[in-house]
């Protein structure tokens, strides 16, 4: 098949996906009265869309910039940061939060950006479980703020808890969610001329120099764009684990190693995997809805082993 057939199938593919996904309400399969698909379903949709953009170029851009098929925003604290920003905003200032659209995209920016920074600096020089385990202390790290955080704030504490296990789709609306929606794709678009860069990192730092690749500039631009894509993510939907995973290793698979192909791939699978994902939870049980995070968890564990085995061997 070719690139542009491809490119067609899956564009179509995508839209009875989105068209399936509007038609899934509290009752089951439907398009509701008096428009309900459009001003409840289609918000919730366009959220998940962009929020899958965002995650599946950003994971993608993080396994090119840390050389690691294992990264993903979610594994490695970026997601955990974000949130925690988002509590300290809620816990200091909860008043501006809701006043002013750009704070908690601010907020979460501002947390994913200093875990980013953090899993560079703790990260740097060591092998690829070092990167890992530091990933993993840093998300234990900012799941505790946000859990003392939330504990001390009876008025966050229930948003705090859903937005921990992905659950804030369900109260996606056009007025909360236009600016995180125009972040995801600003992130999305900037990180895509990324390419060429990322495609000699994987061959080592000295042989991206001498190709005139300015390595610092690289990866500090690669992990600006990844924490702003991951914060734009966290505002839509909340933590959610392993599309950052999944979506660059497929979209290896099918248009192979090339960045120029894989980010927009991986964005493009992102997008499908958190919108099945969410529609899926949604449609199986209608009346107690399963969130996105907890669908792409039973998805993404498993392949998360398998390819921690492959490596290992």
């Amino acid at each position: 098949m070719t690139a542009t057939r491809a490119t067609l199938a899956g564009l179509a593919g995508l839209a009875a996906l989105v068209a399936l996904a509007l038609s899934v309400g509290a009752q089951g399969f439907g398009w509701g009265d008096g428009g309900a698909w459009a001003l409840l379903r289609a918000p919730r949709v366009l959220a998940a869309l962009a929020a899958g953009l965002a995650l599946g170029v950003g994971g993608a851009a993080q396994q090119g910039v840390f050389r690691n098929p294992l990264a993903d925003p979610g594994l490695t604290g970026v997601f955990g940061g974000a949130l925690f920003g988002i509590a300290l905003l809620l816990g200091v200032a909860p008043e501006a939060a809701w006043q002013r659209a750009w704070c908690l995209p601010a907020a979460a920016f501002a947390g994913a950006l200093g875990t980013s920074a953090l899993l560079v600096f703790c990260g740097r020089g060591g092998s690829s479980a070092r990167l890992l385990l530091t990933g993993l202390g840093l998300n234990a790290l900012t799941a505790a703020g946000t859990l003392v955080i939330a504990s001390r704030s009876g008025e966050s504490r229930e948003l705090l808890t859903n937005g921990a296990y992905g659950d804030w789709l369900g109260m996606a609306t056009f007025e909360l969610t236009w600016l995180p929606i125009l972040l995801c794709l600003a992130a999305t678009l900037l990180l895509l001329p990324s390419a060429r860069a990322l495609d000699l990192l994987a061959f080592g730092e000295d042989a991206a120099r001498g190709f005139g690749i300015d390595v610092s500039g690289a990866r500090r631009d690669a992990v600006l764009l990844t924490a702003l894509a991951a914060a734009a993510a966290t505002c839509l939907v909340g933590q959610v684990a392993f599309i950052g995973l999944l979506a660059p290793h497929l979209a290896r698979r099918i248009v192979g190693p090339r960045h120029a192909w894989a980010l927009p791939g991986s964005a493009f699978l992102g997008a499908a995997l958190l919108l099945g994902a969410d529609t899926l939870g949604r449609g199986l049980w209608p009346q107690a809805p399963l969130s996105a995070a907890a669908v792409t968890a039973v998805l993404g564990a498993p392949l998360f082993i398998w390819i921690a085995r492959g490596r290992h061997e």
